[in-house]
């Protein structure tokens, strides 16, 4: 049997034909250029009807918090028009397939769980860093919900424990923060830099860009430091674009390794940091993963 999979994101929408043996085909992408949620669901019906003769459900990944049973849209994320609807209803009513829909951290996580970086784990985090930080956690093989589906929300992480006015993890820790540190220490307009940019830098040896990295790798390290003494997991696996430069990768591993040495009272087990395996694709497989074993 083949399915639609659906990665439902703030700038576009991508969509592949998959089979149970987890083979993409037919990959493309529309833009999500509109203001409601009817606008949305048609738009995913158009795509359905593309490949109606072909599929027999639809596997969605989806920005914003969601109960992935009920299809209950506790948020939209940045699709703010989908807050309060649901979208397995919406989907179904206008497909007339069988719908699933999971949060698309919650996908990533369970893309790396089935086959990738995190197959050898029983417990495990996913850390998804773009605009903003993804987070999933996997306990005892399963996703870990949380009582209100809010589990893994990394984005709203509060570091500064005396400023409980701090915009969250994610302006200080995601991609464009790295970005624009980058830009002030090498005295460059911040429109004029992009994270491939930081990482020419940084591969040439430039010291701005070295210290741009250090300081972003060194406070990402300290929340994974702060994640583990709660969860004692096995593993961290970090994913979006900035994943897949293996600096960034040997330099968080190296940060993660200097704030467990700066604990000198007991020896804490210490997680494995690793990429994610799937990068532009893991949403896409875990949504179907979701599909064929439903995560709650």
């Amino acid at each position: 049997m083949s399915y639609l999979v659906l990665d439902v994101g703030g700038s576009s929408i991508k969509h592949a034909i998959a089979d149970e043996a987890y083979v993409l085909t037919e990959k493309g992408s529309v833009p999500t250029g509109y203001d409601t949620h009817a606008e949305f669901i048609e738009t995913i019906g158009a795509i359905y009807d593309r490949y109606s003769d072909q599929v027999t459900g639809i596997a969605m990944s989806s920005c914003g918090e969601l109960d992935p049973v009920s299809g209950h849209m506790f948020s939209g994320g940045a699709l703010l028009f989908n807050a309060g609807t649901n979208m397995i209803a919406s989907v179904t009513a206008r497909c007339g397939v069988p719908v699933s829909v999971e949060n698309d951290a919650n996908c990533a996580l369970l893309a790396e769980f089935h086959d990738g970086s995190l197959s050898d784990c029983t417990n495990g985090v996913a850390l998804v860093m773009g605009t903003g930080v993804g987070g999933a956690v996997l306990i005892n093989g399963r996703i870990y919900h949380g009582s209100h589906f809010h589990s893994g929300n990394a984005s709203y992480f509060k570091p500064e424990l005396d400023r409980p006015d701090d915009p969250g993890f994610a302006w200080v820790n995601g991609v464009p923060a790295l970005i624009a540190d980058y830009a002030a220490r090498a005295g460059l307009p911040a429109e004029s830099v992009d994270g491939r940019l930081v990482f020419e830098r940084v591969a040439a040896g430039e010291a701005a860009a070295i210290a741009a990295l250090d300081a972003y790798c060194s406070r990402l390290a300290t929340f994974i430091f702060n994640l583990q003494l709660i969860l004692d997991v096995e593993a961290f696996a970090i994913g979006g674009g900035i994943s897949i430069q293996p600096v960034f990768i040997e330099t968080l591993r190296r940060h993660v390794g200097k704030v467990f040495d700066g604990v000198t009272r007991t020896e804490l087990p210490r997680p494995s940091i690793r990429a994610c395996r799937y990068f532009n694709d893991a949403n896409l497989l875990g949504a179907l993963y979701h599909h064929l074993n439903p995560s709650r």
